[in-house]
């Protein structure tokens, strides 16, 4: 009788503990799913955003392309206006155009202003280029945020500064150049002492006058220091 009492003790105690596995186990599974679900959401949101960024990449593409057609536009009307004014100058010195110096003369100053005025226009067209591919150039980094994708920023070609500061643990520096000076993200640079190339960076984060880069392992050639020159590369 007590043998059989003490399976029956052993049993319901077997019982229990394998209830508490079961209700911990259901529990792992419920959270389990509630993250599945955030995991899945905050996926279905970078979805979301990447094809945002890429509509408004290509919107921005289709205006830049609009833009450059409006300006080549303008310069062969400038192109135009300026050939008519070289033919107007030489018959103004002309005997018949003496004869006619008042009518003519106006008609010359006319197209001078027009002439003016249109270049002013291409000016303008050109300056906008300029923003549409700032704008394009943006957008290719937020784009890459969502797709893992590379893109290539272009920095200006006289753009140096120096390192201030090294972090030799997690790989990054920071350079006394920002976006004043032209950094931007994503954009490569070189960093040199002396004649000796030491290594290269990409620009992680800018700010107005400083900029975080990290160290690329592939081209580190020597330990950064504090003092070191950044250049643009070929």
């Amino acid at each position: 009788m007590n043998k059989v009492q003490g399976r029956i003790d052993n049993l319901s105690t077997d019982l229990a503990i394998t209830q508490n596995t079961l209700s911990t186990t259901q529990d792992d599974l419920g959270k389990a799913i509630e993250e599945q679900k955030v995991a899945e959401t905050a996926r279905n949101e970078a979805q979301g955003k990447a094809i945002d960024a890429n509509a408004r990449l290509s919107r921005a593409e289709s205006d830049l392309v609009d833009q450059r057609q409006r300006a080549d536009g303008h310069e062969a009307n400038a192109n135009k206006l300026q050939a008519e004014l070289v033919d107007a100058r030489k018959f103004s010195e002309s005997w018949r155009l003496f004869q006619q110096a008042n009518g003519t003369q106006a008609q010359i100053r006319q197209k001078l202003a027009t002439f003016a005025d249109v270049n002013n226009q291409r000016a303008n067209f050109l300056a906008e280029n300029v923003i549409l591919l700032s704008q394009i150039e943006k957008l290719g980094v937020e784009l890459s945020r969502y797709t893992g994708t590379s893109v290539k920023v272009t920095l200006p070609q006289n753009l140096h500064g120096t390192v201030t500061a090294v972090d030799a643990q997690f790989d990054f520096v920071v350079l006394d150049i920002g976006e004043s000076q032209g950094v931007r993200e994503h954009g490569e640079l070189l960093v040199s002492r002396g004649e000796k190339l030491i290594g290269k960076l990409r620009i992680l984060d800018v700010k107005k006058d400083h900029s975080i880069a990290n160290i690329l392992p592939d081209w580190k050639q020597g330990e950064i220091q504090t003092g070191d020159l950044v250049i643009v590369g070929n």
